[in-house]
Parts: C-alpha cells; structure tokens; sequence
C-alpha cells in the first residue's frame, strides 16, 4: 500500500514538474503589421554634372600701368609761334584738372611728347609719323596751323589713331577734308563768321575783306563772303565765291602798305581783318598810320593780349570775335584755371588756354569711358555718341556727324589796352554753343552723314 501511495506521489510530482517548464518556454509571436511612413524618402544624391571653371573677372582697368603717350603739336618758333604757349600751358592744366591732379587716365599714366613744327605742313608731317610711330604716341592733338593741322590728318588716319584739332579754325578740317579719325575742340572760322557778321551788317552794307594766303585765312574769309551776302550786304572786290571779296597777303607780311590801299581805294563801309600771328601789330599799327580806322568800321578777330597790347592802340572801340578771353566766362572751371594758370605762369590764361584745357578734358574723358582703351574704333564710338564736357567756357557739344565742337563765342568792344589785368575787352553778347552752329559741310564720300 505503501509503495503504491509513492508512485502516486512521484507520478503527481513529474506532472507538476511538466507544466511549470512548459510555462518557462515563449509563446510564438506574430509578424507585425508594417506601418507606411509618414513622409517620402529622400531621393538619393546624384553625383554632380560636370561644369565650365567659373570665368575670371574682367579687371577695372585692363591697360593699368600701361604709358599712354600723347603727341603735342604746337609752334613755338615759326610765323604762329605767339600762340603756341597758351596753347600747350592751357594742355597741361587741362590734364591737371581732368585727372584730378594724378595725371593718369583709367590706371595710365599720361607722357606728353611735345613737338614745335614752326607752322611748316612737311614738317608736320614728319613730326606725325615720328610721334606715332618711334614715341608710340595713341593720340595726338594740335596744330596752331591749320595748315599743318590738314597736312597731318591723313597720317593720323593711315595709322588709325585719333587726332584731336586744338587750335586750328579752318573749316576744311571738318568740311571737305573730314576723317573719321580727326575731332576738334577748336571753333571752325564758320562760327567766327556767324558770331561777327550779324553784328557788322548792322554797321555798314558794302563790305571788303584781308587776310593770309593760306588754309585759316582762306577758310575765314570765304566763311564771312556767304554769311554777309546772305544778310544783304555788298562786296566791292573780288566779289566770287573763289576771291570771297578778299585782299591776300602772305602770312609772313611784315610792311602792309601796298594791301592797305587797296583795301582803302575799294571806299568799302566795312573791312573784316582775318590775320593770325606776329603780322597783326604792325598791320593795325599800318592801317592807323593810313587812317584806315577814319574811314572804314573795322571788324577782327580779337587776338591775344600781347597783341592787344602792341597793336590795337589805333583800333580802340573797334568790335568783332574773340574765342576766349580770361574775363568772360563765368563758371568754376574758368575760376580754377585762371588760378592755377596765374600760380603756375605769372599771368592769367591766353587766347589759347581755354583751348588747349578743352583738349585735355576732351581727351581724358573718352579714354576713361573706354576704361584705357585707345582703339581709334572705341573712341570714335563714345565721341560720336552725343559727346560733350563741361570747359572753362561752358558746354562743348560734339556734334557726331561732322565731329565740329559747338561752343560759347563773345562779340566784344576792344575798350583800352593799357589795363595792368589784362583787362582789355567789353562784352557785347555771349554766343551759345547752338546760337553759332554752322551749316554741315560735309562733301563726297560723307555727305550722306549730314542730317
């Protein structure tokens, strides 16, 4: 009984054992459900696509430290030596003030080679090839002469640089003999003609005319034959287009006698006296000693105050043209040139300051716009692109078409020429740049540039 009680026991125990070790193994778990994400994966990288290496930038000033040479043409020793300092005075200061005293243009540093031709055309000439082709010259600028100044310009087109016309006044320059290499910022003897003539018809109807026999003097006189016989007035000599009423004497004239009693049998109202150089004193010291200025109204081209001072004693209250003198213009660039010109020279600006100022600021402005770049292209480009600058006159318009330089022009009384200033001349009317602007004159193969 016993022994069967135990297996009983032992039988209960194993079966106890049994379901606490089946309570000891994991129940299998289900697969969880997935769960969509909430946002979309990013896509994956992709490699980068080949590229151009960026382009470097152009630099400001790509002719930095690069000389710019500009040839000066000038007389210093010939018949028109008189005006060649004001000239190349004026020059100087104009890059002084265009530059802002660095005398460099867009990172270039500006050398000015200058060059006397005395006036001469061959020598000109030679001086043009020189300047451009052993100094490097980009630019040029001159002549007094505006005879050398027409010798030069096919030079200056052949090598395909610039030429700026300061002093020359001949009409050709930017008429029949036009390049599209040569500008001016000189006046042309057309708008000395309009500014004058307007005046002297009011004074006289008959009318004779002197002058030297070359480029200026013919252009002059032949610019004041139409405009007077438009205003009705009268020529008693020489009364054609090709004699333009004109008396012609040799520029280097030193005794007037036998040109000055022409003039004084033609009994003419009105004398228009073109002249330029050293002849203008004894000329009016000649035709005072003649009594010229007792029997006919005398209209001039009012010329520098040297020869104001040597010459003109005779011909006080006498009227006409003068380009620039240092009393009238009424601007700060005037006020800063008279200045520097008196700290600089002793004594204020010439007949020619005022010109040869232009030039520079001219120059120094189209070279800036082209950021140093003197390609004749480029800066034909900018200055016949309604160019124009602030002067010590005023405005200077550029007209594009035939590259004439519109500007300020005074009809004035020679008053005295004894005042210690300099002082010499009484402002009659200021001409505006549009009120003397001449009639283009462009002939074959640019005349269709004309408007």
């Amino acid at each position: 009984m016993k022994r069967k009680s135990y297996i009983w026991l032992l039988v209960t125990i194993i079966t106890i054992f049994a379901f606490v070790m089946s309570a000891c193994v994991p129940a299998a778990t289900e697969e969880p459900t997935p769960v969509p994400p909430t946002e979309k994966p990013p896509e994956p990288t992709k490699a980068p696509e080949a590229t151009e290496p960026p382009t470097p930038e152009e630099p400001e000033f790509p002719f930095e430290g690069q000389e710019l040479v500009v040839g000066l043409m000038t007389d210093k020793s010939g018949a028109l030596a008189i005006y060649g300092p004001s000239q190349t005075q004026g020059f100087y200061l104009g890059l002084e003030y265009a530059t802002g005293g660095t005398m460099e243009v867009a990172g270039r540093p500006i050398r000015v080679v200058e060059k006397d031709n005395s006036s001469d055309p061959e020598t000109g000439v030679t001086q043009a090839r020189e300047l451009i082709e052993a100094e490097g010259a980009e630019i040029l600028v001159g002549n007094i002469s505006s005879g050398v100044a027409l010798a030069v310009m096919p030079v200056v087109e052949e090598n395909d640089v610039i030429f700026i016309a300061e002093p020359a006044a001949a009409p050709q320059i930017t008429a029949a003999n036009f390049s599209p290499n040569t500008f001016r910022t000189s006046r042309t003897s057309y708008q000395d003609a309009l500014v004058m003539g307007g005046g002297l018809l009011d004074m006289g109807e008959t009318f004779v005319q002197i002058a030297p026999d070359y480029a200026f003097g013919i252009g002059s006189a032949c610019s004041f034959y139409p405009v007077v016989k438009a205003g009705g007035g009268e020529f008693l000599i020489n009364d054609t287009p090709e004699g333009c009423g004109t008396i012609f004497a040799p520029l280097d004239t030193t005794d007037f006698t036998p040109y000055i009693n022409q003039l004084l049998e033609t009994g003419a109202d009105v004398v228009i006296v073109t002249w330029a150089g050293a002849g203008f004193a004894p000329m009016f010291q000649q035709m005072g000693q003649l009594g010229v200025f007792d029997e006919m109204v005398i209209g001039t081209g009012v010329g520098d105050n040297q020869s104001l001072a040597a010459g003109y004693g005779d011909a006080i209250g006498s009227v006409g043209i003068v380009v620039y003198h240092y009393t009238l213009p009424d601007n700060l660039i005037n006020d800063w040139l008279v200045e520097r010109h008196i700290e600089e020279y002793g004594s204020p600006p010439d007949l020619w300051a005022a010109g040869g100022m232009m030039a520079a600021i001219m120059l120094v402005e189209g070279v800036k716009a082209t950021n140093g770049d003197t390609d004749a292209d480029g800066l034909i480009a900018i200055y016949e692109a309604d160019f124009e600058f602030d002067g010590p006159k005023g405005k200077v318009i550029i007209r594009p078409y035939d590259h004439v330089a519109l500007q300020n022009l005074y009809f004035v009384r020679v008053d005295n020429v004894t005042d210690p200033d300099l002082k010499f001349v009484e402002l009659i009317k200021d001409f505006a740049p549009e009120e003397s602007a001449p009639p283009c004159q462009l002939v074959d193969p640019y005349v269709d540039r004309c408007p």
